[in-house]
């Protein structure tokens, strides 16, 4: 037959180039989405989706080779789904790697398998046909292509299985020996991509393990503060996907992706790594002084008492010498020795309960002032205050229990933070855990620190962090510096910071209305 006037007549040579140039071309473009697709089993479906495809299949089955067992992981049939009018969710399950399954088989030999009518094998292979599934849906397997998928390395990690290719009449014919090597192509691809992705997951899981295992050590250095960074990981994560249920307000302008949100959970669980800097003796602190330093004054005031029997003692020796007749001034001497001694003790007293963790009145800070001004003189004849000036200081802290320079130190601690964190190598979709970690003690009014940072200069996701460390520090049973706070108190602490612009009123009050304060679930790693 003559071409039209203008047009090139097609030879079956050249339909054929045509048609292998297609496939290459869609083998390509399945390879690089394949490449692209970072989710473990989207992956695996596409897949099988893009193999069906390619070859005009009915169905397909992917199955992962996993400690010594088949694991099947996806099932596709599109006659089923089209005439039962649903896709009904597929389990997984496994199966023993043998010969005796045409897929055992294949992922065993590494042979392909291209056959005709799976209800007519031979009795003089290994391999068998399992009717259950044709039996239970009502459906007649027949031509079906097995490939082996085997890694860069050449390593069988699993078995693509496509059954029933179908012509352009939708009838039930055997797979073209031309898809063959193009399918065994694809599985190879198919194979890389899914152990890069395993590969990336592992990694992904190596580092989350480093993270909170390192976490759980700095926390561990105090056991007040153990579970605190686990808890506001979790919190922040609660309040995050909360957000994305918003519909109405400020808060429905702001959408988190599945990334943002694990880079807060990162974030949650690093933001207090800089307390590594801080010495332990600040970080464990529950008192004012240490046990150490209140035996040293309760021996020093013992030391005073002696030193003031001793100076009456001497007093009566020397009226005696004088005079053995004056026995009124004997007892005055007792009782001014017993009233003196009574002064240091009452000093002491005094000290031991002013030694925890509260707010110091004005009438104390006073008192303790004056004690701190008593001097004495120890045996060597020498003149000693009752209190070293480290010990003054530390006892006349107005409110909790530390002095200015420890409380400095303690805020030092997201510095700290910020200088470790920018120094790991994150990821592109991490890149951000610095920058929210180091920013969870700044307030909206410019009051918090390190920065001092205000209004927009601090992200959602640090706003977030702050007030899920909030929360925590101040309902946490462990603390060794307060008491617990009911959730009841906590929840007005916070609408009370709100209230003077150091935190975000809708994150807050989303917080309290959903009651994502919830303990439960708090131990699961994995929340």
């Amino acid at each position: 037959m003559l071409a039209a006037k203008g047009q090139v007549q097609k030879t079956p040579a050249s339909q054929e180039h045509a048609k292998l140039e297609e496939h290459i071309r869609k083998l390509n473009q399945i390879g690089i989405a394949l490449s692209s697709e970072q989710d473990l089993n989207k992956l695996l479906e596409t897949i099988v989706q893009e193999a069906r495809s390619f070859t005009h299949a009915d169905g397909g089955s992917l199955y992962i080779i996993e400690k010594g067992r088949l694991n099947f992981t996806v099932a596709q049939t599109q006659s089923l789904a089209e005439r039962d009018g649903k896709k009904e969710p597929f389990k997984s399950f496994y199966l023993p790697l043998t010969k005796e399954s045409i897929a055992g088989y294949v992922a065993i030999t590494g042979e392909l398998l291209n056959l005709q009518d799976v209800y007519t094998i031979p009795p003089t292979v290994e391999f068998r046909i399992n009717k259950k599934f044709d039996v239970q849906n009502d459906y007649r397997s027949k031509s079906m292509l097995v490939v082996p998928m085997k890694d860069h390395g050449g390593n069988i990690i699993g078995v693509l299985q496509l059954i029933n290719s179908l012509d352009e009449n939708g009838q039930v014919v055997s797979f073209k020996r031309e898809y063959e090597g193009l399918v065994l192509s694809l599985s190879s691809q198919a194979a890389v991509a899914i152990r890069n992705v395993t590969l990336i997951a592992e990694i992904k899981n190596l580092f989350k393990s480093l993270v909170r295992y390192s976490a759980k050590a700095i926390d561990a250095r105090s056991p007040q503060t153990a579970g605190h960074s686990g808890r506001v990981a979790k919190y922040s994560v609660r309040l995050a996907k909360a957000v994305n249920l918003v519909s109405r307000g400020r808060l429905a302008k702001v959408s988190f992706t599945s990334n943002e949100i694990e880079e807060l959970r990162m974030a949650g669980w690093l933001h207090d790594i800089g307390k590594i800097g801080v010495r332990e003796r600040v970080l464990e602190k529950d008192a004012k002084l240490t046990e150490n330093q209140m035996n040293c004054i309760r021996e020093r005031f013992e030391a005073i008492k002696r030193s003031i029997q001793h100076h009456f003692l001497t007093r009566q020796i020397e009226t005696l010498l004088v005079s053995q007749k004056r026995l009124g001034s004997m007892e005055r001497y007792d009782q001014q020795c017993r009233e003196a001694a009574r002064e240091v003790e009452e000093d002491l007293h005094f000290i031991e309960s002013i030694n925890i963790p509260g707010v110091l009145t004005e009438e104390a800070q006073k008192r303790i002032k004056r004690i701190a001004e008593k001097s004495y003189k120890n045996f060597a004849g020498q003149n000693c205050f009752y209190l070293t000036p480290e010990e003054y200081e530390h006892l006349s802290v107005v409110k909790g229990n530390l002095t200015a320079s420890e409380y400095k130190e303690i805020q030092e601690h997201v510095l700290h933070t910020l200088s470790i964190l920018e120094k790991i190598p994150f990821t592109q979709d991490l890149a951000n855990i610095p920058r929210h970690a180091a920013a969870h003690h700044e307030y909206l009014n410019g009051s918090g620190y390190p920065l001092g940072l205000q209004g927009d200069e601090i992200s959602i996701q640090a706003r977030i962090l702050c007030i899920a460390d909030i929360f925590d520090a101040l309902s946490a049973p462990d603390r060794p510096y307060k008491k617990a706070m009911s959730i009841a108190e906590t929840v007005k602490v916070l609408r009370a910071e709100v209230h003077a612009g150091k935190l975000d009123h809708d994150l807050v009050e989303l917080f309290i209305r959903k009651r994502l304060y919830s303990r439960h679930g708090l131990e699961d790693d994995d929340e």
